[in-house]
């Protein structure tokens, strides 16, 4: 719960005021990190009804947390991918317990970014052997997050102040599920104060025009409206219909063909589109976001911190991606420490043009614990060292799966 301290009984969070605070992007003489425990707490909650998206049906939302305790006792949250397969929460735990967790254990480690390289040099043959490189990256990233916020507790910083942040009031954008009302939720986005929203849809030209349409109409001219296609788009029907998106004015087209499309299409295909093109929650790895930084095509690049490089590896990915003049907007539709994590990222970025995408969908397994919200379009952090929000472990019994 950003800008927040310990939770009450209710899962509400109670004040908790920053002890100990100083500039700069790390805390003053750091003292080693001594792992004592690992602990991953996979949630599940059903949805009213299944949804199709292009990848599968859904009918869960889920979230694999990772708590992660120091021998000091300080207790750091971080969390791992798994929106898919839904399933995918059992082996991701599994590498964390079994795989993972002896690793930090058995040395200690002079900040996150050393265990971050450690963990990720221990793991190049198991990925190797495995071709498993995204289920393992999204663990070091899960534990990563965790370690920043064990590390950042320990100074008495905010995570966006150790990381060298100016501000941590960061910009927000809401971001609609396949299982939203559309108009209603996107009302509601209005009336709190959003003024950018994101769509989904897949098909045709006119399955795209017939989401897009309405809500232009609704949220007038000044809303900033995004448009998620989900790699759902032929690349060659984009190439011929993109043009007729003119009309919508979207800030930006995401992921309109697969990000391992050639490069030459992705050339084309933005050379075509009447507005900027986005992607980059699924890159997974370093060559991954070096092509999409050497290459025109993507405007907007959106890497995931739960899927890849955690704190470690975003925040120089971040400011690579501002140096370059593209903009920075974190993927993220995940639990809260993803989403709060994110937002720490963002505001660490020196990004001048970047929006944190929020989740406005049904979720009990991110808001039961999420605790804030976006005001008049921007949220902000405060100044509570870590993450700036506890766990309430008995907020989370309900939704908790065996893992």
């Amino acid at each position: 719960m950003a800008g927040n301290g310990h939770s009450g009984a209710d899962g509400a969070a109670q004040p908790r005021t920053q002890a100990n605070r100083e500039d700069g992007p790390s805390p003053r003489a750091a003292a080693p990190l001594r792992i004592r425990s690992v602990e991953p707490i996979a949630l599940e909650a059903p949805l009213p009804r299944a949804v199709a998206t292009p990848i599968t049906a859904i009918r869960t939302v889920v979230a694999l947390l990772v708590a992660v305790r120091d021998d000091d006792g300080v207790e750091g949250w971080g969390e791992v991918w798994c929106n898919f397969p839904r399933f995918g929460f059992h082996h991701r735990a599994r590498l964390l317990t079994e795989v993972f967790a002896p690793a930090l254990r058995e040395r200690s480690f002079a900040s996150p970014a050393e265990a971050w390289a450690h963990l990720t040099s221990i793991s190049n043959v198991l990925r190797l052997q495995s071709g498993e490189s995204g289920p393992i990256a999204a663990v070091i990233a899960g534990l990563d997050i965790a370690l920043h916020d064990i590390a950042a507790k320990k100074a008495g910083l905010p995570l966006w102040r150790m990381l060298g942040g100016a501000s941590g009031r960061v910009p927000v954008y809401a971001s609609l599920a396949r299982s939203d009302d559309v108009r209603p939720a996107v009302e509601r986005a209005l009336a709190r104060g959003l003024r950018a929203v994101k769509l989904r849809s897949s098909g045709s030209i006119a399955d795209h025009l017939a989401v897009v349409r309405p809500i232009r109409a609704l949220a007038g001219a000044s809303c900033a409206i995004m448009l998620d296609v989900n790699s759902s788009w032929n690349a060659d029907a984009a190439l011929a219909t993109i043009g007729q998106l003119a009309e919508a004015r979207l800030a930006w087209l995401e992921e309109p063909i697969p990000v391992d499309a050639p490069a030459d299409v992705w050339r084309r295909l933005a050379d075509a589109a009447p507005m900027p093109l986005a992607g980059g929650e699924n890159m997974v790895t370093p060559q991954m976001f070096d092509r999409a930084l050497a290459e025109p095509a993507l405007a907007v690049l959106q890497p995931d911190i739960t899927k890849w490089g955690g704190f470690s590896g975003g925040v120089p990915l971040a400011r690579r991606i501002a140096a370059a003049g593209r903009r920075y907007c974190p993927h993220t539709f995940a639990g809260a420490p993803g989403v709060i994590a994110s937002a720490h990222l963002l505001a660490a970025s020196g990004s001048a043009d970047g929006m944190l995408e929020f989740g406005v969908n049904h979720n009990p397994v991110r808001d039961g614990l999420l605790g804030c919200a976006p005001e008049d379009g921007m949220l902000d952090l405060g100044d509570a060292p870590g993450l700036g929000f506890d766990v309430d472990r008995r907020a989370l019994e309900r939704f908790t799966v065996p893992v």
